[in-house]
């Protein structure tokens, strides 16, 4: 275990199914991920100082992923100094936080007050498949041990959010964790297999929302549950926005929806038992610039005369989520 390579390891414990979905689709995707990072000159230093921390290392760390933030612990047998040019390299990290052997990222976006909010909405029945949709470098993943899954996958199409999952999991690797580095058009090679899948934050960067939506129906088993998370605008009635050129400097944020439009799109894909959850506005304490995300954040993204307002002048960012159920 402690020998495999980090970014291999992140499909196999998806072997098991291999009968109950595409696997040859998601093989193929998994190569051309691998191989486009290979080949890059970007990740070389990152790919080294994985392998050398992975071999080096003389046992698994300790997962605590039942607080706020995600611990991995140990005693003797880590070298602190690569861990530290590791996350430095792989920085920003937009979600988390984490804490290392110490080690603590401070990620842009607070992700324990999102899981709070979600947290209650979730089923508890132990054995699900669960699929988190735009999972980033995997916080929700780690999360989602909450629940004792039977397996729990994440898809996010960015390589950066794949390494460092890749990372965190070599630490403390978990047999039914399992990460795919693509984009939610890849659930297609799951027909009706999860349990319960998580949509979050995903949703405004879809070029056309409803299909995207209508593939989380189709992946997901009768009986099974959807909790679909987007930025909203904080208005009553199923609207879309769609920005001229950007949305809070995003350049792809092609609509954002209402908190009734999102169960729009939920009940036309054919869920039923729908359940809205208005959050309030995103506040600069659940998303920020940090050490781990040096960059801009919410509050370069607000007009800074009018926090109710996006620098480009449309209603700031709320929160919602739209829990449906597949008959």
């Amino acid at each position: 275990m402690l020998a495999s390579l980090p970014l291999t390891a992140t499909l196999a414990p998806l072997r098991r199914y291999k009968g109950n979905f595409d696997a040859s689709r998601i093989a193929r995707v998994h190569r051309e991920a691998l191989s486009r990072i290979r080949q890059g000159s970007n990740w070389r230093e990152c790919r080294a100082l994985l392998r050398a921390l992975n071999h080096q290392r003389t046992s698994d760390l300790s997962l605590i992923s039942n607080k706020d933030v995600v611990s991995f612990t140990a005693d003797q047998g880590l070298d602190r100094q690569k861990v530290d040019l590791i996350i430095q390299e792989l920085i920003p990290w937009r979600t988390g936080p984490f804490d290392v052997a110490g080690y603590h990222i401070d990620s842009e976006w607070r992700s324990d007050i999102k899981w709070k909010r979600i947290a209650p909405l979730l089923s508890r029945t132990p054995g699900q498949k669960i699929a988190d949709i735009g999972s980033s470098n995997g916080f929700f993943l780690f999360k989602l041990l909450e629940l004792s899954p039977e397996i729990a996958v994440g898809l996010d199409p960015i390589d950066r959010c794949w390494l460092q999952f890749a990372f965190l999991n070599m630490l403390s690797p978990r047999h039914n964790l399992a990460f795919i580095p693509a984009g939610l058009a890849e659930l297609r090679a799951f027909p009706s297999f999860f349990d319960l899948i998580l949509c979050m934050g995903v949703i405004y960067h879809q070029r056309d929302p409803f299909t995207a939506v209508r593939a989380l129906y189709e992946a997901t088993k009768p009986g099974g549950i959807v909790i679909l998370e987007s930025l909203v605008v904080d208005r009553e009635g199923p609207y879309l926005l769609v920005p001229r050129e950007r949305y809070a400097k995003m350049r792809n944020a092609w609509s954002i929806p209402t908190a009734d439009a999102l169960a729009s799109f939920m009940e036309r894909a054919g869920f039923d038992e729908l359940t809205i959850h208005r959050f309030g506005a995103i506040s600069t304490q659940e998303q920020r610039t940090t050490v781990h995300a040096p960059y801009e954040s919410l509050a370069d993204f607000l007009d800074p005369k009018d926090s109710s307002l996006t620098v480009e002048g449309y209603p700031a960012p709320h929160s919602a989520v739209v829990v449906g159920k597949k008959p």
